[in-house]
């Protein structure tokens, strides 16, 4: 963890980090994402990177952006700083990396636009990030409902998920935001959320009604057909 907090602390002094943009993505803090760097640009970006503190942020692009993906589509400005922990450059300079998301941040402005964009950001601050009173109530709350919608979706019954007791609570809830499909937009408000206890009860929420959106469709998949009238 020393690595990762020299980094935090290299940008929260420095206040600049290079930002990799991508349409269907949302980076979480404590969560990991495996990428593959091909286009010039990125390639560049991570070579700067790793001569220096080894630090990403990852952005969602606005709609639209396929009109000009070549330049600078517009991005949201709320996004997510990663630390690149493994990386493998290949023969032809392409390469494969593993980010761990750091903090949220806030992109201000942006201090070059090419041959990548160099944002100035704000880090954000997440409350509740730590283990404390009531968050293993919340924890197993969250990962029974993920269980109950496995269970739904295959037929099968299913265990509640395994809770390692050494797993930070912000490293359950944010990998499960990342992790689990839904849409994007939910993913952002997700991301959005300054408390992890709230962001937890609100995917739970999430997780709540897909369970509930499945069993119905289920449920009316297995009522006979027939005239009758009652």
């Amino acid at each position: 963890m020393e690595a990762h907090a020299r980094a935090l602390e290299a940008l929260r002094t420095r206040g600049t980090i290079p930002v990799f943009p991508l349409p269907d993505l949302v980076f979480f803090p404590h969560a990991t994402l495996p990428l593959h760097i091909f286009e010039p640009r990125y390639r560049e970006m991570t070579e700067d990177a790793l001569r220096g503190d080894r630090l990403i942020a990852m952005a969602l692009l606005k709609p639209g952006w396929e009109n000009g993906y070549d330049g600078n589509p517009e991005i949201f400005p709320l996004a997510c700083a990663g630390l690149i922990e493994e990386e493998v450059r290949l023969p032809d300079g392409r390469f494969n990396i593993r980010l761990r998301g750091m903090a949220r941040v806030e992109v201000q402005s942006f201090e070059k636009e090419s041959p990548y964009r160099l944002a100035r950001v704000r880090v954000l601050e997440d409350r509740n990030e730590r283990d404390g009173p009531g968050v293993l109530e919340d924890k197993k709350r969250l990962l029974a409902v993920c269980a109950g919608l496995l269970q739904e979706i295959s037929g099968r019954v299913s265990q509640p998920l395994a809770l390692d007791s050494d797993v930070p609570f912000a490293a359950v809830v944010n990998t499960l935001c990342q992790s689990l499909a839904m849409e994007i937009e939910l993913k952002m408000k997700l991301l959005g959320q300054d408390d992890v206890r709230e962001r937890c009860r609100l995917l739970g929420e999430i997780l709540q009604e897909r369970w509930r959106d499945i069993a119905l469709r289920q449920a009316a998949r297995q009522e006979p057909s027939g005239g009758g009238v009652h």
